[in-house]
């Protein structure tokens, strides 16, 4: 039995899903099976304009099988800092997306492989490169050495390189992003439960003037789909993404009016470290422990804790902008705040996983982490 188009019945919709995917331009998206690069994933596969491949280390594992089950999603087993793997991923694509994992790589190999992965994009021809960045807290702090924090300023440092790269055959662009609302869930912004579940407790040191410009990984798809779609506009640009700047008093004022509009007795408070180191504690990790085992015999390496100071000094100084209106204009149905994202999510300060990072995650989740990227 064959149909109309002399192709059998059964293989009919194979060939047609190949044929519509020969039609779309490819994108090798580095870090896709991450908290970030999850959602970048799911938004060009939903676009129908993308064929993606995503580059894992495993195939087998639970979030990589999930993703291969979306439309035009395909995925290519290998370590992205083998050489011969990116040049072998990248090999007829249109453009890339990379978000290396700075916990993983450390401060120094993240500069570099940032760095060779565009030159090894320009070596095959594609198209647009896009980089997956964060905020330069130490530039930001005017190089106060009390602002360094590796796992944002190796990728700062990346985006300005990429960014003198005039004339090159391959167009950067960047996607900064910064802490997600969601690790209201399962990360720095978790809150102690206590009182059977009927109080959320923030205990997060922020200080008295501190914000951070939280982002919603709902949102982050559109973002990177957005830099895809609009090539001229998104050459050599660096949008720098938020969904709101945030304080503690926000999400506690946020909760507890949620809690209310359902007749809910649980209630938020936040009673604040004043201490940084105190409250990092608090997560398990000795304090020389490094931010990632490749640095640690190196002296430029840094620890657990100094990382993470830097960081939460950078959110107390509230010095880390965002341009709003222009989010606004990209991205009109955006989240805009921290209880329009509770309200999305049906939060309630149950754990859910959004990290793996077992020193980030929360201690009860850590041993219910997905299986190899």
């Amino acid at each position: 039995l064959v149909s109309s188009t002399g192709v059998r019945p059964q293989e009919s919709t194979f060939l047609l899903r190949r044929k519509m995917a020969m039609a779309l331009k490819r994108i090798v998206v580095i870090g896709g099976t991450g908290a970030q690069g999850t959602p970048v994933v799911q938004a060009l596969s939903k676009s129908d304009r993308y064929e993606v491949v995503v580059v894992t280390r495993s195939a087998s594992s639970q979030i990589a099988r999930s993703l291969s089950n979306l439309a035009n999603v395909l995925l290519f087993e290998g370590q992205y800092t083998d050489e011969d793997t990116a040049r072998k991923a990248f090999v007829g694509a249109y453009g890339v997306f990379v978000n290396t994992d700075g916990f993983t790589l450390g401060e120094k190999a993240e500069v570099f492989v940032g760095m060779r992965m565009f030159e090894l994009a320009v070596e095959a021809g594609v198209k647009h490169y896009i980089w997956g960045s964060l905020d330069n807290a130490l530039r930001y702090g005017g190089y106060d050495p009390k602002f360094r924090c590796g796992h944002y300023d190796g990728k700062a440092r990346v985006t300005e390189w990429l960014l003198t790269q005039k004339g090159s055959k391959t167009t950067p662009s960047i996607l900064t992003t910064g802490p997600y609302i969601n690790m209201l869930q399962d990360g720095m912004f978790m809150p102690q439960v206590k009182n059977d579940g009927q109080l959320l407790e923030f205990t997060q040191p922020l200080g008295p003037s501190g914000k951070i410009p939280m982002i919603a990984l709902e949102d982050v798809g559109f973002y990177a789909l957005w830099l895809f779609d609009n090539f001229d506009r998104a050459a050599f640009f660096d949008l720098k993404v938020a969904t709101a700047h945030v304080d503690f008093n926000d999400v506690v004022s946020a909760f507890n009016a949620v809690q209310v509009e359902k007749r809910s007795s649980k209630r938020a408070e936040w009673n604040p470290f004043d201490d940084v180191s105190s409250f990092l504690d608090g997560f398990g990790a000795p304090r020389d422990l490094p931010v990632t085992a490749i640095f640690q015999s190196d002296a430029a390496g840094m620890s657990f804790h100094e990382n993470f100071t830097g960081w939460w000094n950078l959110w107390r100084a509230n010095i880390v902008e965002r341009d709003y209106q222009l989010l606004d204009e990209i991205h009109p149905q955006r989240i805009r705040s921290v209880r329009e994202w509770m309200e999305l999510t049906s939060y309630d300060g149950t754990l859910k996983q959004v990290l793996k990072d077992p020193w980030l995650g929360s201690p009860a989740l850590q041993d219910k982490h997905l299986g190899g990227a």
